[in-house]
């Protein structure tokens, strides 16, 4: 018996349609460029991420199963015709968005670790009180032996998160499972029953600000949005607490984040965006204290996102292809 037949319905690099066609099961077609071969026909499964098919389209496909839709592209099918027809639909979810939001836990990790300052010392060849190196094991070793005066864990700390779309729910529900007290602002609050399930809660912009230990910016770039954390607002968070942007450089008014910094008055920050990039050469961010830096990588390389895609895409179409629809 030969395999399920795979629609694309749109142009994907050979390396893409790869990784496609090794999540599939054995046997299985992928039908390229499907519309313009006039193949769709044939298909059993549909993989959608930026086209849209309309309910006529559908209905003509009489051996269509099921139908993969890809989050991170516009692409739709009907949802209620797929239903009628005894079709199944899922969703990949993208490793783009996940992607941000591990790097942004990433350093939210750090700074409550105070990891840049342990490496920086550890390299130094610091050791503290005296200490002789010896050969550790179970039950002796050196503890900190850098001397660092503060490390913490984020357990029962609140984090702040400035909002919260596809980037910042998936932070939410990674830090929710580190117990951390999840707090916060959009312009459209969730609902209360979406707030439970999230395991967050809602606080109007400068209550968050004043609650968190560490504020984690979401939002989108806009007119608006222009330096939304500036002096007032880095004076409004409390001493000794830490700031984090995996969203936007113009959201913030760097030299206020500076000012901050060398003041002391936030314990560090991190930034993966910013106003110019790369940084100037002799951008004063270089040398301001506790400030940790990433060259914009926490979002994952584009043609490598989509292959991630298809590969999610194939594997729930192998799952599926093994079970009645």
């Amino acid at each position: 018996m030969s395999g399920p037949k795979v629609a694309l319905v749109e142009e994907f690099t050979p390396a893409q349609v790869e990784a496609l066609q090794r999540a599939l099961p054995g046997g299985a077609t992928v039908l390229t460029d499907a519309i313009g071969a006039g193949t769709i026909g044939q298909a059993d499964y549909l993989v959608i991420r930026e086209a849209s098919l309309e309910d006529g389209a559908l209905a003509g496909l009489s051996s269509l199963r099921g139908v993969v839709t890809i989050d991170s592209g516009g692409g739709a099918v009907s949802g209620e015709t797929c239903d009628s027809m005894g079709v199944w639909t899922e969703a990949v979810l993208s490793p783009g968005p996940i992607s941000v939001a591990e790097h942004t836990v990433m350093l939210i990790l750090a700074l409550f670790k105070r990891l840049p300052t342990a490496h920086r010392r550890l390299m130094d060849g610091v050791i503290v009180d005296g200490m002789e190196p010896f050969v550790t094991d179970q039950i002796n070793y050196s503890y900190n032996w850098v001397g660092l005066d503060l490390f913490e864990a984020v357990l029962g700390k609140t984090v702040g998160l400035v909002g919260v779309g596809q980037i910042g729910s998936a932070t939410a529900r990674m830090l929710v499972a580190f117990g951390v007290d999840v707090v916060y602002y959009k312009r459209n609050r969730f609902s209360p029953e979406e707030e439970q399930e999230m395991g967050i809660r809602y606080l109007p912009f400068d209550e968050l600000l004043a609650e968190s230990h560490c504020v984690s910016l979401h939002n989108k770039f806009t007119a608006e949005t222009e330096k939304m954390m500036g002096a007032r607002e880095f004076a409004l968070m409390p001493e000794g607490s830490f700031f984090v942007n995996t969203a936007r450089g113009r959201l913030v008014d760097e030299d206020a984040l500076m000012d901050a910094l060398h003041s002391g008055h936030l314990a560090g920050a991190a930034l993966d965006v910013f106003w110019w990039e790369p940084i100037l050469p002799d951008s004063p961010l270089r040398n301001t204290p506790n400030l940790l830096m990433t060259p914009h990588t926490a979002g994952t390389p584009a043609g490598d996102t989509v292959a991630l895609e298809l590969g999610s895409a194939g594997r729930i179409i192998r799952r599926r292809n093994g079970a009645t629809p």
